[in-house]
């Protein structure tokens, strides 16, 4: 087994739930893997008892953020992978991703590329996707890993192409990270941002080991058509530029989401 925990996300009773189960399960390598809650039900339990998984509850309507921390630490391991229970993970995530952050002393996160599942269907070429590879080959064209503070945050400065269900955290690096409340979608951006200061780097697998559902009921989709997503994208791009190139990029950002969508296909 390595040193290595995947931290199953659990919300309501989704319909997923064992099929990225599975996909944990048949990795390449044993990880640990449990399950954390504010949303317990005999649905839940009954998938956990079936795989030999515990479950962990926490307190109920405390917010994403909140329930993301305490996912985070509650790992015992040195590296830990914050698991969304609708994707699925290619058997050789959890190696590939240890194994990069494990080159260096100083890891912060490591993470693989992703595709997307809707309706079933596995596509990878959508403009979001594209724009996020672009950014990632731009900061990072031969070495998949950025350590200086200025060139993390460069990579975040044009959208946040680091996808929050495949990163692994270096758990010893992070003990006293929190997840910031102040975001209900873009609290992976936001975290990135205040990596982006620490000592430490980022690293980077080029390769799709994690498939991503999109679906009516998942949390971006509502956030996008509440507008919150778009909101605190603006917000975000504040952090990096003026306030009109703030609306700029976020405007841009905003036309990509178009392909988030399932009704599209």
């Amino acid at each position: 087994m390595i040193d290595h925990s995947f931290a199953v996300m659990a919300y309501k009773d989704s319909p997923y739930l064992s099929e990225c189960l599975d996909s944990l399960k048949n990795q390449t390598v044993q990880s640990e893997i449990y399950i954390s809650t504010s949303t317990p039900s005999p649905y839940i339990d009954d998938i956990a008892k079936k795989y030999g998984i515990q479950v962990f509850v926490t307190e109920p309507g405390k917010g994403i953020a909140h329930d993301w921390n305490f996912s985070l630490h509650l790992a015992k391991t040195k590296y830990v992978t914050l698991t969304h229970q609708d994707d699925l993970y290619m058997p050789e995530h959890a190696e590939s991703c240890v194994n990069a952050a494990e080159k260096f002393k100083d890891t912060l996160i490591s993470f693989a590329g992703y595709s997307e599942l809707v309706n079933g269907k596995e596509r990878s070429d959508t403009l979001l996707l594209k724009v996020k590879h672009l950014m990632l080959w731009f900061f990072m064209p031969f070495k998949k890993n950025v350590h200086s503070k200025f060139w993390k945050k460069r990579l975040l400065s044009m959208g946040c192409p680091i996808p929050a269900p495949g990163v692994l955290y270096n758990h010893s690096m992070l003990k006293d990270f929190q997840f910031s409340s102040e975001f209900s979608i873009n609290m992976d951006w936001d975290a990135w941002y205040r990596m982006s200061k620490m000592e430490g780097r980022f690293v980077y697998v080029k390769k799709n080991l994690l498939k991503h559902r999109i679906h009516p009921d998942s949390a971006t989709t509502a956030g996008l058509k509440a507008k919150v997503r778009q909101n605190e994208d603006l917000n975000m791009f504040k952090r990096f530029w003026p306030g009109f190139l703030a609306r700029i990029f976020a405007g841009f950002y905003a036309k990509s989401y178009e392909s988030n969508s399932d009704d599209k296909n």
